[in-house]
């Protein structure tokens, strides 16, 4: 008998374990027409399921993320998996998740802290990028300042479009910016 999924939000456990899941997979290809997509739901509507966090990743990381080829069966069956001209889109792209939720305090520097400790989390899980060839060395060294948390203010401000432009580099593909 299946289960309800209470508290479950990283898709492929709930596909894996055969958890009910209500197939809204079809507004990837709502996405796919977009070049930015606004989605704003009330709580408990399943936005982080759909996106995906670090512990948990969701329905658009593992369909768009190069590195959640070998989980493309998760899509088996469901309604996207119809949509031939959205299925050329799966798995090709290298995928930045962030969550600003947690940036909550009052100070502008405690802001700007808890942003460079996103960024540093972010390179950790791309930790490819500090030694790939298609970057430069510059590049690389300010990708290890960043990760260090060394980086300063206009290059914090900067962080995420560098971040974006080494991961295309190395990559040779555009990023899907999920935030």
């Amino acid at each position: 008998m299946k289960q309800i999924p209470i508290g479950i939000e990283n898709f492929k456990e709930l596909i894996d374990k055969d958890y009910y899941y209500v197939d809204k997979t079809l507004f990837i290809s709502d996405v796919l027409k977009e070049k930015v997509a606004l989605c704003t739901r009330p709580r408990r509507f399943g936005k982080t399921l759909n996106m995906s966090s670090a512990a948990r990743p969701g329905v658009l990381y593992y369909f768009f993320s190069i590195r959640q080829a070998d989980n493309a069966y998760l899509f088996d069956g469901l309604e996207i998996s119809k949509n031939k001209e959205a299925m050329q889109y799966q798995n090709q792209y290298p995928v930045i998740f962030m969550s600003l939720k947690d940036l909550k305090d009052l100070s502008f520097q405690d802001q700007l802290n808890n942003f460079q400790i996103i960024l540093s989390e972010i390179i950790s899980r791309n930790e490819e990028l500090l030694i790939s060839e298609h970057l430069d060395e510059m590049d690389r060294d300010l990708l290890k300042r960043y990760k260090a948390g060394t980086v300063n203010k206009a290059q914090l401000q900067n962080g995420l479009r560098f971040l974006s432009n080494c991961l295309e580099k190395h990559w040779k593909k555009k990023v899907v910016l999920l935030i």
